[in-house]
């Protein structure tokens, strides 16, 4: 079971076994996993841990029985893990490593500056809803699988989709497509299928553009760092959303080829606080 070769990160179980973990290492029960656990109390896909911005880490609970633990503590919300950082699944307990910057590591940033490119992508951004008041109204193991629950199923959707998660934020995810890999019929089939799930508990908003985002360029856009000023009007537009209770604000550069597979409507045109009058955009909703 365990990983050969230089280990950058890795979980180490206390009898010296180590596992890698890469760009996405699920944990569990089920022999599909990256890292299989036999222990009746972990679920079959019980957790996984996501690598973002190069050299961050983040552990997300999928809606486990018994849920997962940092250092004693039950995560209810995708949760940054460091060095020496102790992990609980079950009655399993797991060390994460990860070494001090090396000289290499540092090279390899440098590189990855030099390097940097514009992508053309399809861009979403989901947000739980009212989640500090949701967690404050439900027991903490009852939030927990509650988010967890929901944070597979969007990883699953997307997935099947041909997305890639980007980056884990709190109570949301950024979601990627490189627009020259994936026609618009797989971003489509995602949406359809995400607003499916906003009929569910919990409730959350999603938020989709298509620009040109700054990636490093040396890994791949789930784990490279992304920048860029149509990351920002994402970002913003999910927090106009919010302020019209829109549970769906789609730009005009995406809505375009969205209508075509989906029913959305003219929602007007609304500025973007720090865009200028020639950035404003037309937004739509669904309908």
């Amino acid at each position: 079971m365990e990983n050969e070769g230089a280990l950058d990160a890795w979980l180490e179980s206390t009898c010296d076994q180590r596992w890698v973990v890469g760009g996405q290492c699920t944990i569990g029960r089920s022999p599909a996993n990256a890292i299989v656990i036999d222990d009746k109390l972990v679920s079959r896909r019980h957790a996984l841990i996501h690598r973002q911005d190069l050299d961050e880490f983040w552990l997300v609970d999928l809606g486990s029985g018994n849920g997962s633990l940092v250092n004693g503590r039950r995560v209810t919300l995708p949760t940054r893990v460091g060095e020496n950082d102790v992990l609980m699944f079950g009655d399993t307990s797991l060390t994460f490593r990860q070494p001090a910057t090396s000289a290499a590591t540092a090279v390899t940033h440098s590189a990855t500056i030099i390097t940097a490119k514009n992508v053309n992508c399809w861009l979403l951004l989901t947000d739980i809803v009212g989640s500090t008041k949701l967690a404050a109204k439900l027991p903490s193991n009852e939030w927990a699988t509650l988010v967890g629950t929901w944070a597979g199923e969007c990883k699953r959707i997307i997935e099947l989709h041909g997305g890639m998660i980007s980056k884990y934020l709190g109570d949301g995810m950024l979601v990627i497509w490189p627009a020259n890999d994936h026609p618009v019929e797989h971003v489509a089939g995602a949406m359809r299928k995400l607003q499916e799930l906003q009929r569910a508990a919990p409730p959350f908003r999603l938020a989709v553009h298509r620009g040109d985002v700054c990636s490093g360029g040396s890994r791949d856009l789930g784990e490279d760092p992304l920048s860029g000023l149509e990351l920002i009007m994402l970002f913003r537009m999910e927090r106009l959303a919010s302020t019209l209770g829109m549970s769906l604000f789609v730009s005009e550069a995406a809505a375009g080829e969205l209508a075509q597979h989906m029913k959305l409507r003219d929602a007007g045109q609304h500025e973007l606080p720090g865009f200028s009058d020639t950035n404003l955009r037309s937004f739509y909703t669904a309908g």
